[in-house]
């Protein structure tokens, strides 16, 4: 199957290619004769998606599936801005998602049974779970590490413990593949910090609201790039 994949973040862009590759022909421009499976990764920034979803959405066979990121901006939102919103499934996509057992999709209403089939046989090849959740920010295993990441940080900040103690305890603890603060610098503070922000929005309830530590680390990331 062509595959093609955008997005603003080259590591998970890469990430996705190497879990892919193996089983398909993956390029980063899109076929307008032959892809049939295009992804869109961009996690938080909503503008560039958007113009990403745009062009795919026009520039696609008109039977391609998109796959969109939707762990930041849930799918329904962006299913105004394509064409043919049958076809638009999300995905859970951060960096380190391909360490995971299994890899999580989300569908709307609008979606129909053709495009989550071609989804389904896009990933058979590929030696991991797939489950179908709900369009919501962070959908499981993301909105999980955010709020023990979330948490870490309050334990710092708290000054309880130090982060080399708190990453070896987690490890130790729940054989996680890192501990919470080495892992918010893996997937990114700036995508932590914009997963924490969607759900505090979507939910409203006092668990989400952000640390005042990792916001100020968000904000200092913000100031040196």
């Amino acid at each position: 199957m062509d595959i093609a994949i955008y997005g603003d973040n080259t590591a998970l862009v890469e990430e996705l290619e190497n879990l892919l590759s193996e089983a398909h022909q993956v390029s980063f421009v899109l076929d307008k004769n032959e892809t049939a499976l295009i992804f869109e990764t961009t996690i938080f920034d909503k503008e560039y998606k958007i113009s990403n979803l745009d062009m795919i959405s026009n520039m696609a066979l008109p039977n391609a599936v998109i796959i969109s990121n939707s762990n930041c901006i849930k799918l329904l939102d962006q299913a105004r801005y394509i064409k043919k919103p049958e076809r638009l499934i999300g995905m859970s996509l951060f960096p380190t998602f391909s360490l995971n057992d299994g890899l999580e999709f989300s569908i709307t209403n609008f979606s129909n049974v053709q495009s989550i089939q071609l989804v389904e046989d896009a990933f058979s090849q590929v030696k991991k779970e797939k489950f179908w959740v709900q369009d919501k920010p962070g959908m499981i295993n993301l909105r999980l590490i955010s709020l023990i990441i979330n948490e870490a940080y309050l334990v710092l900040q708290e000054k309880t413990s130090s982060r080399e103690d708190i990453d070896t305890a987690m490890k130790l603890g729940t054989n996680y593949p890192f501990g919470p603060i080495e892992w918010s610098e893996k997937i990114g503070i700036e995508n932590i910090y914009a997963i924490l922000y969607a759900m505090n929005e979507e939910f409203a309830e006092d668990r989400y609201r952000i640390t005042p530590l990792l916001k100020e680390k968000f904000l200092e990331k913000l100031i040196s790039t």
